[in-house]
């Protein structure tokens, strides 16, 4: 057995890109039904509240004072849950492997398949939220850069990585550490470059987000 697995295998629920997309449509969408769809239920609008909510404050509906409050409250929340993960995230990776006999790896694995879906859809959230409440051109601008990466995440590579994460630690082939964690395994190897490039995009959102604080402030 590798260093750090305890030789469980994850449940396949962990691995579902399904609650990417559901909690997205909770958190930042709203099925909006017009008259028509009384008669029609198929027939429906998706609006998502967090753009219509920035649009509205973008467009000078909100006061300058409630501009500012949405702007620092959502930048402060995704920079805030963006360090947290960056700093503890390594922490709980580390306990979970000393804890191998009845943690491991696989159990930290775990934790943030199901965790994810619910970060990645308030972290965009929080940043469209902010983006209406920009002050100037420039603040915008890094506002919809921290955006973009978020949705990227939530949408294409957080999916990506739950799959992929479930194939990593499948044990039905095997022991959990062959053939799938030996280091030439295509498995692995996709899933370092999937979950790299998220967590690039993580640091790259935290830059954005925290020069957007700093010209908000300013």
């Amino acid at each position: 057995m590798a260093a750090g697995l305890s030789g469980q295998k994850i449940p396949k629920e962990y691995g579902q890109t399904a609650p990417f997309f559901r909690l997205a449509a909770l958190v930042v969408d709203l099925i909006c039904r017009g008259a028509s769809d009384l008669q029609h239920s198929d027939h429906r609008i998706s609006v998502p509240p967090c753009a219509v909510i920035s649009a509205w404050m973008a467009n000078g509906y909100a006061s300058a004072h409630l501009c500012n409050i949405t702007a620092l409250l959502g930048a402060a929340y995704a920079f805030g849950s963006n360090v947290w993960l960056l700093r503890y995230g390594p922490r709980m990776y580390a306990v979970c492997c000393k804890e191998s006999t009845w943690l491991g790896k696989e159990a930290f694995s775990a934790i943030q398949a199901a965790c994810f879906p619910e970060y990645f859809a308030l972290q965009s959230g929080s940043c469209i939220l902010a983006l209406g409440g920009a002050p100037s051109s420039w603040a915008k601008l890094l506002m919809t850069i921290a955006t973009m990466l978020a949705l990227v995440n939530q949408l294409v590579l957080g999916p990506r990585t739950a799959q992929l994460m479930v194939k990593l630690y499948d044990t039905s082939t095997g022991s959990a550490d062959q053939p799938l964690l030996d280091g030439s395994s295509d498995v692995k190897k996709t899933f370092g470059m999937v979950h790299g490039i998220s967590m690039l995009l993580d640091l790259l959102n935290l830059f954005a987000v925290f020069a957007y604080l700093c010209m908000v402030a300013g």
